[in-house]
């Protein structure tokens, strides 16, 4: 009797836990990734000159991914994914050649969107592997000043003209619950994104220059991952 109870529970556990991924339930949650706090301290000295050019500074950032999938088939599911960071900076700037010295603030908030595939394989009642893919298309703005102890100041401000990226991860999700897991992910990004830039100076004449960047990057998340059942 009592290794038929236990066969039966087990059964049962296995099916409330893949039961979570079937055609139909949905996927819903919200991860935390690119966190980072920097302070930083540089001196630079050239051959040509004694002058040695100094530069404290610090900076932050943090982005929060929220996400909604609908399972398609057991163990796919296919949904969007909302990306919104922010990143701020500051520094002061001095030399061994002068009294003078600059201060320097920039802040960007950012927020991406676009869909994105995820499919669960192996596994057991504790945890389940998972690929994902996903394509993103970015928003952002921004601004940075900078004022020198002399008085003059300029500020810059951020025009995007475009930006995009793509990629796929790996990651693994621990079940906290029948329905709610934990997750944390690896993966290969590939973006471009293209910038005006609009200067303007306390003195002379304002100008607008254009950036093209291109960049290979490696995004790691952790997360909170809820699994709806579908409506009977």
């Amino acid at each position: 009797m009592k290794k038929i109870t236990l066969i039966f529970v087990c059964n049962f556990l296995l099916l409330t836990t893949f039961a979570q991924n079937e055609k139909g339930s949905k996927l819903v949650g919200v991860g935390i990734g690119g966190f980072s706090f920097t302070n930083s301290d540089s001196k630079t000295s050239y051959t040509n000159t004694t002058t040695v050019y100094n530069s404290k500074g610090s900076s932050y950032s943090i982005g929060i991914n929220p996400n909604v999938a609908w399972f398609l088939s057991k163990n796919l599911a296919v949904g969007g994914l909302l990306g919104i960071s922010f990143y701020s900076s500051k520094s002061n700037s001095s030399n061994t050649s002068s009294v003078n010295t600059s201060d320097n603030k920039s802040s960007q908030p950012s927020v991406y969107i676009g869909p994105y595939a995820r499919y669960y394989f192996g596994g057991s009642t504790k945890g389940m592997p998972f690929a994902q893919v996903n394509m993103q298309y970015g928003m952002y703005g921004g601004k940075s000043n900078s004022k020198s102890s002399t008085g003059t100041f300029s500020d810059t401000k951020t025009k995007p003209k475009g930006d995009w990226n793509a990629g796929v991860s790996v990651g693994y999700e621990h079940f906290v619950s029948s329905y709610v897991g934990l997750y944390a992910s690896v993966g290969f990004n590939y973006g471009k994104s293209k910038t005006q830039y609009d200067y303007t100076p306390s003195t002379g004449t304002p100008y607008s220059y254009t950036n093209e960047y291109s960049r290979f990057y490696v995004p790691i998340n952790l997360g909170l991952q809820v699994h709806l059942p579908a409506k009977k």
